[in-house]
């Protein structure tokens, strides 16, 4: 039997929808959709990779970290951490070690809406 779903499209609403768009454009992604038919939405892609924004009156960032930790495998962690510094986000590195073999680096930044972001090195 061939699968039902064939992908996932998340939407995260925001607050200021300009400053989310540039954010992810500055990290690589590109608008896939932007138009009159929808004004307060537009979707960003990256490779297989396609979310949207949309923006919301009632937006609060004080309820994000209760509801979605917003995470992204990468392969390059050094051009992550290049792309991040150049568009003047702040960064936090870490080295996670959940088992004696098993080690791999993170970094942790902050949305322009409040979003926690987790880029996640050597993810497929």
């Amino acid at each position: 039997m061939a699968p039902l779903f064939s992908r996932i499209i998340p939407i995260l609403f925001v607050g200021d929808l300009e400053a989310e768009r540039d954010f992810y454009v500055a990290l690589g992604f590109h608008v896939t959709y932007e138009g009159p038919e929808y004004p307060y939405f537009l979707a960003l892609g990256h490779g297989k990779i396609e979310f949207g924004i949309e923006w919301r009156r009632d937006f609060s960032p004080t309820v994000l970290d209760r509801v979605l930790t917003w995470q992204f495998g990468v392969n390059d962690l050094e051009l992550a951490k290049k792309r991040l510094a150049e568009a003047g986000v702040r960064f936090r590195e870490e080295l996670m070690t959940p088992g004696p073999d098993w080690h791999y680096r993170v970094l942790h930044a902050r949305t322009p809406n409040g979003y926690h972001l987790l880029l996640e090195e050597g993810s497929e």
